[in-house]
């Protein structure tokens, strides 16, 4: 019914107090009835003895029976009650309300029989006579009636008093009694009401003190008054607060600290418990697997990353409790290599409660592998096809007798191979130059007009020997960028140099300068047989070549478009390569522009 301690409180004292008052009342109405009782039998016995002791004196004298039934009618109109002489034959011999001629033998009253063999009788019985309830009391007369020889005759005398004003007088004592209890009860009521507030007050502001401890505020109001066990307990609560907030700041502390660690990490995080369920999810790992946190958080691993042999390893440490390394290889959202790290979590008894999988991306490092392969096959191949060529001469010229014609014929192969040689050796010393430098490239104000121009002449000893004519568009201003400039320069004639080689003879080729908002914009291009489409986005790649015999033919290295790419970097260029195949090739470099003071 109530659900506040303190209505608890009032509700038990007031069944308590109701318990003592109905028990008390009870005890008090029985014991003070019992007394009353009590003391109106020995009162009524008193007056008994007394009424006897005067009718002994009249009977000793004989008196005659008209003279004692006046005497039992004046000691009962004195005394107040209902006064019988019977003698031991039942017969009445006197009166005080009746006349006792009248009135029917007693000698079968329980009273009467009682004070004949126990010395006095007591009973409780409806009178037919005075209709209504009396009490009666009893006792013997030793002395011999008046005309009876008989020695052992005797008499009894008889007290008689209505029940009806016994019971009131109860009645009103009852009264008195729960009119009493029921004051005495409000009382302790009252103060049970106010004795609840003392022990509830305290107690209501220390619930609402934990109350504000589990929203949030760990150091709420409590005052609490007194030396008692609630004063101890608000301290507590208090301290409690202040330790609570202690520990949830480095508890918060410690998992920002975590949270940033796993969401800064380059490196995919996933955590799953026990029953392969997702609970954590950091940032590289929604990008590795196209994952979103909020809709795989709970949901089963083997139905949001579907690799059999990574679920199978999961199995296998769920078994075994032991980490594992795999490799991953990932074809969706994109192709990847993943090296995989399982690690099991126990708990302090080493029983395993989850697995944490650490996602390390090496595709990249697979690719410099492959990269580094490549290069050391494509670099001996480079070198073996001159050195072989070089070799087989000088062993003809040493043990074969020429004539001076083949002699000189010979020595320009073993020349042009040598050159090529050089050539390659001096491709793959800027290339290792320029890859280990390009970090800190040293950079100063170059004119592009100018740059184009000196690319241009260098390069014109080949465009005229192959019959190819290069046109050169400038700008009426001058577009300054920041750079290095034999890097740039060098980059610009890679790319002449590659549209003359592979470019039809006859030709053209168009070189131009111009201005894009702020950036200066560099485009060459040229006629030539064009690049297939499959060939275009390892074109930058070293040694690579879209037709290999031609292209050794014009004695390429196949480095010079990757040097090309390296310099783009280090200067941080927007640069691209477009063709069709039979069609223009055009290469573009975009750089911004600075601006310096006009000379004076």
């Amino acid at each position: 019914m109530f659900k506040g301690i303190r209505h608890r409180l009032i509700t038990y004292f007031f069944v308590v107090i109701a318990v003592i008052v109905i028990l008390m009342g009870g005890f008090f109405i029985w014991f003070l009835n019992y007394l009353y009782m009590q003391t109106l039998r020995d009162n009524l016995h008193t007056q008994a003895r007394l009424a006897a002791t005067l009718v002994e004196e009249m009977m000793e004298r004989d008196a005659p029976p008209g003279e004692i039934d006046q005497l039992c009618k004046d000691l009962g109109s004195e005394l107040g009650v209902r006064l019988t002489l019977i003698d031991r034959d039942g017969t009445v011999l006197a009166d005080s309300a009746e006349n006792p001629v009248l009135m029917e033998n007693h000698g079968e009253r329980p009273e009467i029989i009682e004070a004949f063999d126990l010395q006095k009788g007591v009973a409780v019985r409806y009178s037919v006579t005075l209709d209504e309830e009396m009490y009666y009391l009893a006792i013997p007369l030793p002395s011999k009636l008046p005309g009876n020889n008989n020695e052992n005759a005797l008499a009894v005398i008889r007290l008689a008093l209505p029940l009806a004003g016994i019971n009131q007088a109860v009645f009103n004592l009852v009264i008195f009694i729960f009119t009493a209890l029921f004051v005495s009860s409000l009382i302790a009521l009252t103060a049970a009401v106010i004795f609840s507030q003392k022990i509830t007050g305290p107690i209501s502001k220390i619930s609402s003190a934990a109350h504000a401890i589990a929203e949030g505020d760990f150091t709420p109001t409590l005052d609490v008054g007194g030396k008692d066990e609630l004063t101890a307990l608000a301290q507590n609560i208090r301290e409690m607060g202040l330790a609570l907030n202690k520990k949830i700041e480095q508890v918060l502390w410690e998992k920002n600290k975590l949270d940033t660690v796993v969401s800064s990490m380059s490196s995919g995080i996933i955590l799953i418990d026990r029953e392969m369920k997702i609970e954590l999810i950091n940032p590289a790992a929604e990008s590795l697997f196209d994952l979103k946190r909020e809709e795989v958080v709970g949901e089963q691993f083997s139905r949001i990353i579907r690799e059999y042999a990574l679920n199978e390893s999961l199995k296998v440490i769920c078994r075994e409790g032991e980490a594992k390394i795999t490799e991953v290889n990932l074809y969706y959202p994109r192709s990847a290599v993943l090296d995989t790290y399982l690690l099991p979590v126990t708990e302090s008894d080493s029983k395993l409660i989850g697995i944490l999988l650490l996602f390390h991306e090496t595709t990249e490092l697979r690719s410099i592998e492959k990269m580094r392969s490549d290069f050391v096959a494509n670099i001996s191949h480079e070198l073996r096809t001159p050195l072989t060529s070089i070799r087989g001469y000088t062993e003809t010229i040493l043990h074969e007798e020429l004539d001076r014609g083949q002699l000189i014929d010979f020595l320009k192969v073993i020349d042009r191979e040598t050159s090529r040689l050089a050539s390659l050796l001096d491709d793959l010393l800027d290339l290792a130059q320029i890859e280990n430098e390009k970090g800190f490239v040293q950079k100063e104000a170059v004119d592009l007009a100018e740059l184009l121009d000196k690319a241009v002449a260098d390069v014109e000893n080949l465009h005229l020997h192959k019959d190819i004519a290069i046109t050169v568009a400038l700008p009426q201003e001058s577009l300054i960028v920041e750079g290095n400039s034999e890097w740039l320069r060098q980059a610009v004639i890679n790319v002449l140099e590659n549209s003359i080689r592979h470019g039809y003879p006859k030709r053209k080729i168009g070189a131009s300068l111009y201005r894009e908002d702020q950036q200066a914009v560099v485009e060459i291009s040229d006629n030539g047989p064009g690049i297939p489409e499959a060939d275009l986005p390892h074109i930058f790649e070293r040694f690579y070549r879209v037709d290999k015999a031609r292209s050794r033919k014009s004695g390429g290295t196949g480095l010079g478009l990757s040097i090309v790419k390296h310099i783009m970097e280090a200067h941080g260029a927007t640069f691209s390569l477009q063709s069709k195949e039979d069609e223009e090739t055009t290469f573009c470099f975009k750089l911004p522009l600075i601006k310096y003071p006009q000379d004076s």
